[in-house]
């Protein structure tokens, strides 16, 4: 099976070294906290984080979009990006959150176009407007 040809449940099946870039200072322990509370949690679990502090985790996302840039990471992040709003598309205004304004909330999906392959170009393209 080609890398394009994943789904999103076979890429969120991968085994993410989130502490490993915390120690490298890639993510910082706030955003390695997050991301211990929200990935592999059921979609419930997810739910009512995001609702009580979705602009957390979305940071945490595109700041993962920026400074990542090994392609089976960015496409898991994507892979979370793409199951959050598809269970809620009204979750894209998270990515419209004042926290993010200096960020250019767009420029990581922007970028994802140089980093990963196939599908997951086609899902980011999906959330710019």
């Amino acid at each position: 099976m080609e890398q394009a040809e994943l789904t999103t449940v076979q890429v969120l099946k991968r085994d993410i070294p989130w502490e490993t870039y915390m120690v490298t200072k890639l993510i910082s322990g706030t955003d390695l906290q997050l991301l211990r509370r929200y990935d592999n949690r059921p979609e419930s679990y997810r739910a009512q984080l995001l609702d009580d502090d979705g602009p957390a985790y979305v940071q945490v996302f595109v700041t993962i979009l920026i400074d990542i840039f090994k392609e089976e990471t960015v496409e898991y992040v994507l892979a979370l990006i793409d199951e959050m709003l598809t269970a809620n598309p009204k979750r894209a205004r998270l990515f419209h959150d004042k926290s993010l304004a200096n960020d250019g909330s767009y420029e990581p999906f922007l970028n994802c176009f140089g980093k990963v392959t196939g599908s997951y170009k086609k899902r980011a393209a999906r959330y710019l407007p």
